[in-house]
C-alpha cells in the first residue's frame, strides 16, 4: 500500500509554507517487511505455526521537486523508484517447501500535484488544498517464472498484484494538508486520496499464478487485477527540542486500500484493508536542508471481504514501517 506525496516536515523547517521562487529536491525513503496474516481483524496465527505464511518486502525511493510558483501556489513532481517480493511456500502442503520468491524493481507510477495554501504564508495557521495526476509509467504486468502452489507447473506468469511496480491507471490525487502553531507546539494534519477510474488491467491475478483458479473466481471476476484506490491519513503534534534544530513528533496514521472505488467499479483482484499506526517521528533542520525519520507502529489490521462476492479473504500486514527523508532548499 503505497502513497506517494511530497508534504512538509511539520516542525523541522523554521518556515512551514515556501516561498515564492524556492525549489525543493526531496529523497524519500519507505521500507517495510509484511509477514502478519490477517482476515478482517483476526490474526491468522495458524499461518505462522504451520509455516505458510507469505513473505513481502516493498521499498520504495521517491524523488520529489517541487516549485512555489507563488506565495500561495506550488506544484510537485514526485518520481518513485520501487523494489518489491512476494514469497510462499512451494509446495504448500503437506509439508511446506523452500519459498519461492517472486520481485519486481524499477520506475513505478509518476505524480505531479499542485498545492494551494488558503491563508497567507505568515499565518500561524494554514490549510493546503491539493489536486495532481497520476500517470500509469511503471509496468503493471511483470512476468517471473514460478510454479503453481502445489509445485507443478513451473511457467513464466504474472507475479502478485503487490509486487507490480504500477496499477496500469491513471489517477486523480486529491491532498490536504494543514497546520496550527501554538507557543511552541504545531499540530498537523495531512491526507492524501489516490482515486483510480480504471476498472481492471487485464493482467491475470495472483490466482492464476498460483493455479488455484476455479469457475466460482471466474464468475466473480477476480481472475485479473484490479485497478485500486489507495488513502493515507496522518495528524499529530511536533514539538521543538531545544534550539538544536531538532523536532520531535507523535501521529495517528492510518493507511489502505478501500473496499470499493471512488469513481468507476471496482472489479478484479484487490485486497482491500486498512492499517493503523502510532508513529514516533524526528527531525533536524540545519541551514537548507531537513532530514527526518519516522518509524510507524501498526497496533490495528483490518483486511476487508472482497467488493461485490464479499468474500472473506486474507492479507499481511507490517509490524512496523521505515520511513527516512531529506529535503534540500535549493
Amino acid at each position: 500500500m503505497l502513497i506517494r506525496q511530497t508534504a512538509p516536515v511539520f516542525g523541522a523547517a523554521s518556515r512551514l509554507v515556501p516561498a515564492k521562487g524556492e525549489w525543493h529536491l526531496s529523497l524519500s525513503y519507505r521500507d517495510l517487511d509484511s509477514n502478519t496474516h490477517y482476515s478482517g481483524t483476526e490474526h491468522q496465527r495458524i499461518r505462522e505455526r504451520q509455516r505458510t505464511f507469505v513473505i513481502n518486502t516493498q521499498q520504495a525511493l521517491d524523488i520529489g521537486l517541487s516549485y512555489t510558483a507563488t506565495e500561495r501556489l506550488s506544484f510537485s513532481l514526485g518520481v518513485p523508484l520501487v523494489k518489491a517480493s512476494w514469497a510462499v511456500p512451494t509446495p504448500i502442503a503437506p509439508v511446506p517447501g523452500p519459498r519461492e520468491k517472486q520481485e519486481a524493481s524499477g520506475l513505478g507510477d509518476i505524480s505531479l500535484t499542485g498545492r494551494y495554501w488558503v491563508f497567507a504564508p505568515e499565518s500561524r495557521h494554514n490549510i493546503s488544498l491539493g489536486l495532481g495526476v497520476k500517470a500509469p509509467t511503471g509496468e503493471y504486468d511483470v512476468t517471473q517464472e514460478y510454479a503453481n502452489i502445489d509445485g507443478t507447473n513451473r511457467a513464466v506468469k504474472a507475479v502478485d498484484q503487490s509486487v507490480q511496480l504500477g496499477d496500469g491507471g491513471w489517477g486523480i490525487l486529491f491532498d490536504l494538508q494543514a497546520f496550527k502553531q501554538y507557543s511552541k507546539a504545531t499540530l498537523f494534519a495531512s491526507g492524501t486520496y489516490l482515486s483510480n477510474p480504471r476498472d481492471t488491467n487485464g493482467t491475470p491475478s495472483i490466482l492464476v499464478g498460483l493455479g488455484v483458479a476455479n469457475q466460482a473466481f471466474a464468475q466473480e471476476g477476480i481472475l485479473v487485477n484490479s485497478v485500486p484506490d489507495q488513502f493515507l491519513v496522518r495528524m499529530g503534534a511536533v514539538v521543538p527540542i531545544g534550539k538544536t534544530g531538532l523536532g520531535a513528533s507523535l501521529a495517528y496514521r492510518i493507511e489502505g486500500l478501500p473496499r470499493y472505488d471512488l469513481i468507476g467499479d471496482s472489479h478484479g483482484w484487490r485486497r482491500p484493508g486498512h492499517e493503523m499506526f502510532i508513529e514516533p517521528g524526528i527531525a533536524y533542520s540545519n541551514g537548507r536542508s531537513t532530514w527526518s525519520l519516522n518509524v510507524p507502529i501498526g497496533f490495528y489490521r483490518n483486511r476487508e471481504p472482497n467488493p461485490y462476492s464479499g468474500r472473506e479473504g486474507d492479507a499481511t500486514f507490517p509490524d512496523y514501517i521505515l520511513l527516512t527523508g531529506v529535503s534540500w532548499r535549493l
